[in-house]
C-alpha cells in the first residue's frame, strides 16, 4: 500500500482534534473534516486547513485514509452509512470491534490511542500508546507506519486485547479522577483547597513509574488500620454514598493484602 498522505477525519471531538492537529503538524493532509455539528466541523478544518461538511454523503472520496473518531454509539451507524470500497478506514476506539467497519470497505482497522483528551490542552503523542490493528498485513503495515509519525510506542493489538486495556483505562484513569473529585467534595465542607492534595497526587503519580502498584499501596486499608477506617467512616455519616464507596474499595485492598 502507497503511503497514507490525505486523510478524511469524521468526527470533531476530543480525540478527533488531537489527531488532526498532531497529523497536520507532522506533514500530513486533512483534507476534510465530517461532523454532525457545522460549527464543530469549521472550527477544526480551519485549524488544519481543510474543507468541512456536516453531511456525510458529502465525503471526499480521494483520500489514502478515512478515521471515524466519534462517540462508540456512534461508529456503528456511521460505518453502515459509508461505502469507501477498498478505501483505507480506521476508528479510534479503545472498546469497538474491528469487524465493525468489515461492510464499510475492504481494507480496515483500528488506530487507538491511549491517553485522556481535551480540545482545551493539545496533547504530544510521543509517548502515548497507539494500539494498531487490521484486517490484513499491508493495512497493518501503513496504519503502523502512519502512527509512528506521532508517536514512539506503536503496538499491534487485537480487539480482545484492546477491550481489557480499555477496561484497565477506565479503572485506572476515569475512576481515578472520580476520587479526586469526592476528594474535592469532602474538602469543600470544610472550605479547604484541593491544592493541598496535589503534590500528593503528582507523587502517587511517579511512584507508578518507577514501580508496580502493589508495591506502592499505602494507606488505611493496606496496614489493615481498623480503628482509622472507623474513624474515616464516621466522618462520613451524613454521606451514604462517599461511605459505600469507601467500605467497598477499603474491604477489596483488606482482601488483596490480608488474605
Amino acid at each position: 500500500m502507497n503511503e497514507i498522505n490525505n486523510i478524511v477525519l469524521i468526527g470533531s471531538g476530543n480525540v478527533a482534534t488531537n489527531l488532526a492537529i498532531a497529523f497536520h503538524n507532522n506533514g500530513k493532509n486533512i483534507i476534510q473534516v465530517i461532523s454532525r455539528s457545522n460549527d464543530t466541523a469549521k472550527i477544526l478544518a480551519d485549524k488544519v486547513s481543510a474543507t468541512y461538511t456536516n453531511t456525510i454523503n458529502d465525503i471526499n472520496l480521494k483520500a489514502d485514509l478515512y478515521i471515524i473518531s466519534v462517540n462508540d454509539d456512534a461508529i456503528a451507524s456511521i460505518a453502515s452509512s459509508l461505502n469507501l470500497e477498498n478505501k483505507l478506514v480506521v476508528h479510534t476506539s479503545g472498546s469497538i470491534e474491528i469487524d465493525v467497519l468489515k461492510n464499510t470497505s475492504t481494507n480496515y482497522g483500528v488506530l487507538y490511542p491511549l491517553q485522556t483528551f481535551s480540545k482545551e490542552t493539545l496533547v504530544d503523542f510521543k509517548n502515548i500508546p497507539f494500539c494498531i490493528e487490521a484486517n490484513n498485513l499491508n493495512n497493518s503495515k501503513a496504519i503502523t507506519e502512519l502512527a509512528g509519525y506521532l508517536s514512539e510506542d506503536v503496538r499491534l493489538i487485537n480487539s480482545n486485547e484492546r477491550k481489557v486495556i480499555h477496561l484497565a483505562a477506565v479503572f485506572a484513569c476515569n475512576f481515578t479522577n472520580y476520587m479526586y473529585l469526592i476528594a474535592e467534595d469532602i474538602l469543600k465542607e470544610q472550605s479547604i483547597s484541593f491544592d493541598i492534595l496535589k503534590p500528593l497526587i503528582l507523587k502517587t503519580a511517579k511512584n507508578i513509574v518507577d514501580s508496580k502498584p502493589e508495591n506502592t499501596q499505602t494507606g488505611p486499608a493496606k496496614r489493615n488500620d481498623q480503628k482509622l477506617i472507623e474513624k474515616h467512616l464516621t466522618l462520613l455519616k451524613d454521606n451514604p454514598e462517599y461511605k459505600e464507596i469507601y467500605t467497598i474499595i477499603s474491604k477489596s485492598i483488606l482482601n488483596k493484602f490480608h488474605k
